[in-house]
């Protein structure tokens, strides 16, 4: 009786070590195929960045993967072998995510710290909540952030670094793996970043409390007025109802505007990734005469024509023939014109404030904010996220949890004036203060 509970007890234990192994296991290969063959057959910008110059560096690199896809069955050794690929696009809306998987928690291993005055490599602390992190310098361009614990050693890590000593993208340890990663950037002994602003702790003498502001950060929509002539208006995304969004603004922020005399709007876009189409409301604060832009191009590919065969939209169904006729080219659409029925005599200028996280959507409505002579940015240059855009639902994967989505049209500027990677330059560049400073210095400048 004993030895059969005993092999029982033995089955069910061999049984749950399985389906959980399976379960979190992928085959790296058919994911690594599917996502190859997606990518080549229907991202619109596949044939200008594998041309001639770069097909051969392009087919070692996809060989490569492969057969590094061949070795494992971890689902997260299978994301960083993906992520290899994606990153050969430089394409921000190229969008790879295991919605299962965070990056696989370590202690530091005991390396020696090398000590080094005015650059990454030491201990901060963040302004927000003291929290203490020591970097140390990891494998290639990577540095790695320890939780520093009261007795000076080091703990698990709490985030990655992926670039240089000055600029550098954030893979936090707490969240799901994703190749959507926010930038950072170190300001002499302030690293600055999305989740908050560290200072460099040299020795504890050498610590002085971050200047604060009540417009520090841009993490809550906001709007109000500021002072006698200035209006403030936070949006740290578009990801919001565009017809909501619309309400407020033409019943309750441009009439406080109009009543009030304001003459002065600030428009916070720091760390807004983008959204929805939501930020064409914005306009009507910027308009003051009719303009029209070009209309994007459609790549007609396998997916996308299927994507308009089954959509509702009357504009999808109306542009379906000339997709079908151009399978594997473009498609333009029409002129986007800008034409409202009033132009508000308030306000009489707008600060617009941008860094290199204001990306996708936040970047269109710079574009078009730009044709009107009451706009100034102010800040850094943006993330450089608008070549190829419009992304659709996600793509389905075999691999339970993994997502991927991607750009399905090429912007009318893309060929001759390419933005990704570089971003819209400001008027008023501001990266030498730190973010968390530039509401203030707006308002400084304009008593």
């Amino acid at each position: 009786m004993l030895i059969k509970i005993t092999i029982t007890f033995l089955l069910i234990i061999n049984f749950i070590s399985v389906y959980s192994r399976n379960r979190n296991d992928c085959d790296c290969t058919i994911a690594v195929n599917e996502i190859v063959s997606d990518i080549e057959s229907n991202y619109p910008g596949f044939s200008s960045k594998v041309n001639v110059g770069k097909k051969s560096y392009y087919k070692k690199l996809k060989n490569k993967v492969i057969t590094q896809a061949m070795t494992t069955t971890n689902r997260e050794s299978c994301f960083y072998i993906i992520e290899k690929y994606i990153h050969f696009f430089k394409d921000n809306h190229i969008i790879f995510s295991d919605r299962k998987t965070s990056p696989s928690q370590h202690s530091f291993s005991g390396r020696t710290i090398k000590k080094t005055s005015g650059q990454l490599i030491g201990n901060w602390r963040r302004n927000s909540d003291s929290l203490l992190v020591s970097i140390v310098k990891g494998s290639d361009n990577k540095y790695e952030g320890y939780i520093l614990k009261p007795n000076g050693r080091l703990g698990e890590v709490y985030f990655e670094l992926i670039g240089n000593d000055h600029e550098f993208r954030i893979r936090n340890y707490n969240t799901p793996l994703t190749t959507d990663l926010l930038r950072g950037r170190r300001l002499k002994n302030l690293l600055i970043e999305p989740n908050g602003i560290w200072q460099k702790m040299d020795n504890e003498e050498s610590y002085k409390e971050v200047k604060t502001s009540t417009y520090s950060v841009n993490k809550k929509f906001i709007y109000n007025q500021v002072k006698e002539d200035i209006y403030y208006l936070g949006i740290p995304s578009f990801n919001i109802d565009a017809r909501s969004f619309d309400s407020i603004i033409v019943n309750q922020i441009i009439p406080q505007l109009e009543k009030n005399k304001i003459t002065h709007l600030i428009i916070d876009l720091r760390n807004n990734v983008g959204g929805n189409s939501s930020f064409l409301s914005l306009m009507r604060f910027a308009y003051e005469r009719p303009f029209s832009i070009p209309g994007d191009f459609l790549f007609a590919s396998p997916k996308l024509i299927q994507n308009y065969e089954i959509s509702t939209n009357s504009t999808r169904r109306a542009i379906l023939p000339k997709l079908r006729a151009n399978l594997g080219g473009f498609v333009q659409r029409d002129s986007l014109r800008i034409m409202l029925k009033e132009n508000y005599r308030y306000p009489k200028t707008i600060s617009i404030i941008v860094n290199e996280n204001s990306a996708s959507s936040s970047e269109y409505f710079l574009i078009l904010a730009k044709h009107s002579t009451k706009v100034k940015l102010y800040g850094r240059h943006t993330a450089g996220t608008l070549d190829y855009s419009e992304l659709l639902e996600p793509e389905k994967l075999s691999c339970e949890g993994y997502s991927l989505m991607r750009p399905t049209t090429k912007s009318y500027w893309t060929d001759s004036s390419p933005i990704d990677n570089k971003g819209i330059l400001p008027d008023i560049d501001l990266s030498f203060y730190p973010d968390n400073e530039w509401v203030d210095i707006i308002l400084d400048k304009l008593k």
